[in-house]
Protein backbone atom coordinates (compact mmCIF):
# COMPACT_ATOMS: atom_id res chain seq x y z
CA UNK A 1 0.00 0.00 0.00
CA UNK A 2 1.19 3.49 -0.54
CA UNK A 3 3.34 5.56 1.23
CA UNK A 4 2.36 8.78 1.06
CA UNK A 5 0.01 9.53 4.01
CA UNK A 6 -3.64 9.56 3.61
CA UNK A 7 -3.94 13.66 4.06
CA UNK A 8 -1.89 14.00 1.25
CA UNK A 9 -3.37 12.29 -0.91
CA UNK A 10 -6.87 13.55 -0.68
CA UNK A 11 -5.04 16.89 -1.03
CA UNK A 12 -3.44 15.87 -4.27
CA UNK A 13 -6.90 15.00 -5.30
CA UNK A 14 -8.33 18.41 -4.54
CA UNK A 15 -5.19 19.70 -6.27
CA UNK A 16 -4.97 17.83 -9.59
CA UNK A 17 -8.92 18.06 -9.91
CA UNK A 18 -8.82 21.43 -10.12
CA UNK A 19 -5.99 21.69 -12.34
CA UNK A 20 -8.55 19.72 -14.43
CA UNK A 21 -11.16 22.44 -14.16
CA UNK A 22 -8.59 25.01 -14.92
CA UNK A 23 -7.68 23.50 -18.31
CA UNK A 24 -11.17 23.40 -19.04
CA UNK A 25 -12.00 26.75 -18.60
CA UNK A 26 -10.06 27.46 -21.30
CA UNK A 27 -12.16 26.29 -23.93
CA UNK A 28 -14.15 23.26 -23.79
CA UNK A 29 -14.26 22.78 -27.59
CA UNK A 30 -11.33 20.93 -27.96
CA UNK A 31 -10.14 16.96 -28.41
CA UNK A 32 -8.62 15.14 -25.73
CA UNK A 33 -6.29 13.53 -28.19
CA UNK A 34 -4.67 11.04 -25.01
CA UNK A 35 -8.74 9.68 -24.74
CA UNK A 36 -9.20 8.39 -28.20
CA UNK A 37 -12.30 10.12 -30.15
CA UNK A 38 -12.73 12.10 -26.92
CA UNK A 39 -13.39 15.96 -26.48
CA UNK A 40 -13.23 18.10 -23.16
CA UNK A 41 -16.96 17.34 -22.03
CA UNK A 42 -16.63 13.93 -22.15
CA UNK A 43 -13.30 13.62 -20.00
CA UNK A 44 -15.45 15.93 -17.82
CA UNK A 45 -17.90 13.96 -17.61
CA UNK A 46 -16.07 10.73 -17.01
CA UNK A 47 -14.11 12.19 -14.03
CA UNK A 48 -16.98 13.61 -12.71
CA UNK A 49 -18.41 10.08 -12.55
CA UNK A 50 -15.52 8.64 -11.06
CA UNK A 51 -15.33 10.78 -8.58
CA UNK A 52 -19.15 10.58 -7.30
CA UNK A 53 -18.85 7.04 -7.21
CA UNK A 54 -15.91 7.25 -4.89
CA UNK A 55 -17.56 10.06 -2.90
CA UNK A 56 -20.43 7.45 -2.68
CA UNK A 57 -18.29 4.57 -1.38
CA UNK A 58 -16.74 6.98 1.08
CA UNK A 59 -19.24 8.64 2.45
CA UNK A 60 -21.68 5.98 2.73
CA UNK A 61 -18.62 3.01 3.96
CA UNK A 62 -20.22 1.22 1.50
CA UNK A 63 -20.13 -2.64 2.14
CA UNK A 64 -20.77 -3.48 -1.69
CA UNK A 65 -20.34 -2.71 -4.98
CA UNK A 66 -20.93 0.85 -5.73
CA UNK A 67 -23.25 1.45 -9.18
CA UNK A 68 -21.79 4.23 -11.19
CA UNK A 69 -24.39 6.77 -11.78
CA UNK A 70 -23.48 10.03 -13.68
CA UNK A 71 -24.08 13.35 -11.25
CA UNK A 72 -25.48 16.34 -12.78
CA UNK A 73 -28.64 16.71 -15.69
CA UNK A 74 -27.59 15.85 -19.38
CA UNK A 75 -27.53 19.63 -20.12
CA UNK A 76 -25.43 20.65 -17.07
CA UNK A 77 -22.34 22.63 -17.25
CA UNK A 78 -19.58 19.82 -17.33
CA UNK A 79 -17.14 22.20 -15.86
CA UNK A 80 -19.34 22.56 -13.04
CA UNK A 81 -20.31 19.04 -12.78
CA UNK A 82 -16.80 18.19 -12.69
CA UNK A 83 -16.51 21.58 -9.91
CA UNK A 84 -19.12 19.77 -7.71
CA UNK A 85 -18.23 16.33 -8.11
CA UNK A 86 -14.11 17.38 -6.72
CA UNK A 87 -16.09 19.29 -3.73
CA UNK A 88 -18.61 15.96 -3.09
CA UNK A 89 -15.28 13.75 -3.13
CA UNK A 90 -12.58 15.67 -1.11
CA UNK A 91 -15.67 16.20 1.26
CA UNK A 92 -15.79 12.39 1.96
CA UNK A 93 -12.19 11.82 1.94
CA UNK A 94 -11.76 14.33 4.40
CA UNK A 95 -14.51 12.85 6.48
CA UNK A 96 -12.48 9.95 6.98
CA UNK A 97 -9.77 8.31 8.43
CA UNK A 98 -7.05 6.45 5.71
CA UNK A 99 -8.33 3.00 7.60
CA UNK A 100 -12.16 3.57 7.64
CA UNK A 101 -13.77 0.37 6.11
CA UNK A 102 -15.06 0.91 2.79
CA UNK A 103 -15.68 -1.26 -0.44
CA UNK A 104 -13.69 -1.25 -3.20
CA UNK A 105 -13.02 -4.08 -6.18
CA UNK A 106 -9.79 -4.76 -6.02
CA UNK A 107 -10.22 -7.43 -3.15
CA UNK A 108 -7.98 -5.93 -0.93
CA UNK A 109 -7.42 -2.60 1.09
CA UNK A 110 -10.76 -2.58 1.92
CA UNK A 111 -10.45 0.99 3.22
CA UNK A 112 -10.73 4.97 2.48
CA UNK A 113 -7.30 5.41 1.96
CA UNK A 114 -7.48 2.83 -1.39
CA UNK A 115 -9.87 5.47 -2.76
CA UNK A 116 -7.42 8.58 -1.53
CA UNK A 117 -5.07 6.75 -4.00
CA UNK A 118 -6.69 5.68 -6.37
CA UNK A 119 -8.30 9.11 -6.66
CA UNK A 120 -5.31 10.61 -6.76
CA UNK A 121 -3.68 9.10 -9.56
CA UNK A 122 -7.46 9.16 -11.73
CA UNK A 123 -7.01 12.67 -11.38
CA UNK A 124 -2.82 13.09 -12.15
CA UNK A 125 -3.35 10.95 -15.59
CA UNK A 126 -6.56 13.04 -16.47
CA UNK A 127 -4.80 16.28 -15.21
CA UNK A 128 -2.20 15.45 -18.14
CA UNK A 129 -4.77 14.88 -20.15
CA UNK A 130 -6.76 17.85 -20.04
CA UNK A 131 -3.67 19.98 -19.96
CA UNK A 132 -2.31 18.37 -22.91
CA UNK A 133 -5.70 19.36 -25.40
CA UNK A 134 -4.67 22.75 -24.58
CA UNK A 135 -1.07 22.01 -25.53
CA UNK A 136 0.04 22.78 -21.95
CA UNK A 137 0.73 19.57 -20.52
CA UNK A 138 2.68 19.34 -17.37
CA UNK A 139 4.72 16.45 -15.46
CA UNK A 140 3.23 14.26 -12.45
CA UNK A 141 4.92 15.21 -9.36
CA UNK A 142 7.55 12.59 -8.80
CA UNK A 143 6.31 11.70 -5.78
CA UNK A 144 3.09 10.76 -6.67
CA UNK A 145 4.06 9.60 -10.08
CA UNK A 146 6.36 6.61 -8.13
CA UNK A 147 3.58 5.60 -6.11
CA UNK A 148 1.66 5.87 -9.38
CA UNK A 149 3.72 2.96 -10.98
CA UNK A 150 3.63 0.96 -7.21
CA UNK A 151 -0.50 1.01 -7.90
CA UNK A 152 -0.05 0.41 -11.87
CA UNK A 153 2.06 -2.55 -11.20
CA UNK A 154 0.59 -4.25 -8.01
CA UNK A 155 -3.33 -3.10 -8.12
CA UNK A 156 -4.54 -1.82 -11.95
CA UNK A 157 -2.41 -3.68 -14.55
CA UNK A 158 -3.53 -6.87 -12.66
CA UNK A 159 -6.84 -5.53 -12.28
CA UNK A 160 -7.27 -5.17 -16.14
CA UNK A 161 -5.72 -8.46 -17.28
CA UNK A 162 -8.61 -10.19 -15.14
CA UNK A 163 -11.35 -7.86 -16.24
CA UNK A 164 -10.22 -8.12 -20.30
CA UNK A 165 -9.53 -11.65 -20.19
CA UNK A 166 -6.38 -10.55 -21.81
CA UNK A 167 -4.37 -13.03 -23.45
CA UNK A 168 -0.57 -11.60 -22.81
CA UNK A 169 2.30 -12.29 -24.41
CA UNK A 170 5.57 -13.79 -22.83
CA UNK A 171 7.93 -10.97 -21.89
CA UNK A 172 9.92 -9.45 -19.04
CA UNK A 173 9.51 -6.06 -18.30
CA UNK A 174 11.75 -3.42 -16.37
CA UNK A 175 10.75 0.15 -15.73
CA UNK A 176 13.54 2.06 -14.35
CA UNK A 177 13.30 5.96 -13.32
CA UNK A 178 15.96 8.07 -13.61
CA UNK A 179 14.67 9.75 -10.05
CA UNK A 180 15.16 6.88 -8.39
CA UNK A 181 13.38 3.69 -8.34
CA UNK A 182 12.65 0.35 -10.58
CA UNK A 183 9.83 -1.80 -11.28
CA UNK A 184 9.98 -5.45 -13.14
CA UNK A 185 6.74 -6.89 -14.84
CA UNK A 186 6.24 -9.97 -16.09
CA UNK A 187 3.16 -10.99 -18.03
CA UNK A 188 3.08 -14.77 -18.75
CA UNK A 189 0.83 -17.94 -18.25
CA UNK A 190 0.52 -17.33 -15.11
CA UNK A 191 -0.97 -13.68 -15.95
CA UNK A 192 1.12 -10.52 -14.65
CA UNK A 193 3.35 -10.28 -11.70
CA UNK A 194 5.63 -8.20 -9.86
CA UNK A 195 9.23 -9.49 -9.78
CA UNK A 196 11.36 -9.02 -7.48
CA UNK A 197 14.31 -8.85 -9.82
CA UNK A 198 14.50 -9.46 -13.79
CA UNK A 199 18.20 -10.22 -14.55
CA UNK A 200 17.36 -10.24 -18.15
CA UNK A 201 14.16 -8.25 -19.13
CA UNK A 202 12.88 -8.44 -22.58
CA UNK A 203 13.09 -4.80 -22.65
CA UNK A 204 14.08 -1.53 -20.31
CA UNK A 205 12.52 1.81 -20.36
CA UNK A 206 14.20 4.69 -18.69
CA UNK A 207 12.94 8.15 -17.76
CA UNK A 208 11.24 10.10 -14.86
CA UNK A 209 8.87 8.22 -12.69
CA UNK A 210 6.09 10.29 -14.46
CA UNK A 211 7.38 9.78 -18.23
CA UNK A 212 7.03 6.39 -17.34
CA UNK A 213 4.03 6.27 -15.81
CA UNK A 214 2.55 7.90 -18.25
CA UNK A 215 3.95 5.50 -20.75
CA UNK A 216 2.22 2.73 -19.20
CA UNK A 217 -1.00 5.10 -19.77
CA UNK A 218 -0.15 5.30 -22.87
CA UNK A 219 -0.21 9.10 -22.41
CA UNK A 220 3.08 9.30 -24.32
CA UNK A 221 4.92 7.44 -26.59
CA UNK A 222 7.25 4.94 -25.35
CA UNK A 223 9.79 6.54 -27.74
CA UNK A 224 9.80 9.12 -25.74
CA UNK A 225 11.52 7.65 -23.26
CA UNK A 226 15.18 5.54 -23.62
CA UNK A 227 14.67 2.62 -24.49
CA UNK A 228 16.40 -0.76 -24.70
CA UNK A 229 15.51 -4.56 -26.03
CA UNK A 230 12.30 -5.60 -27.89
CA UNK A 231 10.52 -2.08 -28.61
CA UNK A 232 7.45 -4.67 -29.85
CA UNK A 233 6.81 -5.99 -25.93
CA UNK A 234 6.25 -2.38 -25.08
CA UNK A 235 3.43 -2.00 -28.10
CA UNK A 236 1.87 -5.24 -26.78
CA UNK A 237 1.89 -3.56 -23.64
CA UNK A 238 -0.27 -0.56 -24.81
CA UNK A 239 -2.31 -2.86 -27.10
CA UNK A 240 -3.08 -5.35 -24.06
CA UNK A 241 -3.79 -3.15 -21.02
CA UNK A 242 -6.86 -0.65 -21.93
CA UNK A 243 -6.75 1.88 -19.06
Amino acid sequence: MTNIPYAELTAAVRGEGEAIVAAARMGLDVAVPTCGDWQMPDLLRHVAAVYHRAATAVDQRATQPVEWQAPGDDGADPIAVLADALDELVHALSGADADTAVWNWSGRDQNASFWARRMAHESAVHRFDAQRAHGMAQPIDADLAHDGLDELVDVIAPRVVERDQVELTEATYSFVATDEGVWHVQFGPDGLQRLDVAKEPDVTARGTASALLLAAYARVPWTSLEVDGDMAALDAWNASLRF
